[in-house]
């Protein structure tokens, strides 16, 4: 069965579906050296065309869901660079989407019992976890037990981590801040000075409890350029972990409380911190279109949604005054530049801010192997990703790397931290969101 795909809205109008779309694959092989997959393992099976080719095999019958075929297409990260370097144009990251919800429910049972244990969690941290904030916040907290009270260092100096082969994992966890320190923002905080605008805040779900500095810092920036920032009650995780693994129909759940929450008609924008959170926001008019009743509200919530560095962009960034002296690798998420195609933004607003010396960062533009459980379900593969990141920014001289979207935060200060046992010299390296060195300088 071929489900229809609205990809774009030349796609939406003509009801192509994902078979079509596929077919606009020339095959030219650009997408290749960008995939994080192919360079990796260089199969071309791991690689966009590839992929493409197994989509098409099985919509044509050619192809059986085996457990092969789950391998290929679950080691996508959806990255979404094939998309920047397509010349046709050619939507891969729906076209996963799609696939993988289409044939989770038939999926073949994973093999190991670390492979079962791991497709486990992560189904319960996407379905029971995210979602739910009380839950989310003491499962955070007891993590913070963990680090503080002694239990970490005696599981790794017992061999018990080492045993269960959890060694990596457990190396991916945050270093969780007090809990003084995670509280939510309060419903309204009026903008610091003359009010410009007044926005909408995305609050998130993990981003809040496991980087809240970030949110703190972007809240700042917000009101110093002028804005009233509203965040509105009963707004949940954005789905974009959902959307992304497949689990569809859970999106949709999320996405329909997210569009009763948000009135966009009454503010200039709904802001977002997030690049990944960003993406998916801005592809609510696509994926909302199943929605029941008033479609246009997926549509104007789309179109409202904006990252802040391209809204603070767009609004005209109040001069920072305050000196940073730091050299800064800015590093681009990938769905912030391949997903929603900014990256001048952000740039912009850290070559504003006095001091801050901006370094090249070598291939600044590729993964991190983050892609939000994507380090947790293929722990091996993500961290050779990642190992490339933290050779890129040890070789950039950087003693700051700046980056917008809470996951790739977390990834490359737990690569910066392994890396450091044999480099003490990349110890002493931060991993920040952009705004919280905008926030600096108008606070110093």
């Amino acid at each position: 069965m071929l489900l229809s795909v609205e990809t774009s809205s030349t796609d939406a109008a003509v009801g192509r579906s994902r078979y079509d779309i596929a077919r606009d694959c020339v095959h030219c092989g650009l997408c290749l050296q960008v995939c994080p997959t192919y360079v990796h393992l260089g199969s071309e099976a791991d690689s966009p065309r590839g992929r493409i080719y197994l989509m098409r095999a099985h919509d044509e019958g050619r192809q059986e869901v085996t457990a092969a075929l789950r391998e290929h297409l679950d080691l996508c990260l959806v990255c979404r660079a094939c998309e920047t370097a397509c010349p046709s144009g050619v939507q891969f990251g729906s076209m996963m989407e799609e696939f993988r919800a289409q044939l989770r429910p038939s999926w073949p049972a994973p093999t190991t019992w670390r492979s079962r244990l791991q497709r486990a969690l992560g189904r319960w941290a996407l379905v029971q976890l995210l979602p739910q904030p009380s839950r989310l916040r003491m499962v955070v907290g007891l993590l913070r037990a963990y680090q503080v009270s002694g239990v970490a260092a005696l599981a790794r100096r017992s061999g018990l981590l080492r045993a269960l082969r959890l060694e990596a994992t457990e190396a991916l966890a945050p270093r969780v801040a007090p809990a003084s320190k995670r509280r939510p923002p309060p419903p309204l905080l009026l903008a610091h000075g003359r009010r410009r605008a007044r926005v909408l805040w995305l609050r998130g779900c993990v981003a809040p409890e496991l980087v809240p500095e970030a949110q703190d810092a972007s809240i700042e920036a917000l009101r110093h350029n002028g804005c009233e920032v509203v965040t509105p009650p009963g707004q949940t995780c954005c789905g974009a972990l959902h959307f992304h693994t497949g689990f569809h129909a859970e999106g949709m759940v999320l996405l329909e409380r997210n569009l009763r929450a948000f009135d966009p008609r009454d503010a200039d924008a709904i802001v977002v911190n997030a690049a990944g959170c960003g993406s998916t926001l801005k592809e609510y008019a696509r994926l909302g279109h199943d929605v029941d009743g008033d479609t246009a509200q997926a549509a104007r919530f789309a179109a409202a949604v904006r990252d802040i560095s391209e809204f603070l962009d767009d609004l005209g960034l109040e001069p920072p005054r305050g000196s940073v002296r730091a050299r800064v690798a800015y590093d681009e998420p990938c769905h912030l530049l391949h997903g929603q195609g900014i990256s001048a933004a952000p740039q912009r607003i850290l070559g504003a801010i006095p001091a801050l010396t901006p370094v090249p960062l070598p291939h600044a533009d590729r993964c991190c192997g983050s892609a939000g459980i994507y380090n947790v379900q293929h722990p091996v593969l993500a961290a050779e990703i990642l190992a490339d990141k933290i050779r890129c920014i040890a070789q950039s001289g950087a003693d700051t790397v700046a980056t917008g979207n809470p996951g790739c935060i977390l990834q490359i200060r737990s690569g910066l931290r392994r890396a450091a046992v044999a480099n003490p010299g990349l110890a002493g390296i931060r991993v920040v969101h952009p705004m919280q060195l905008l926030a600096a300088s108008y606070t110093s």
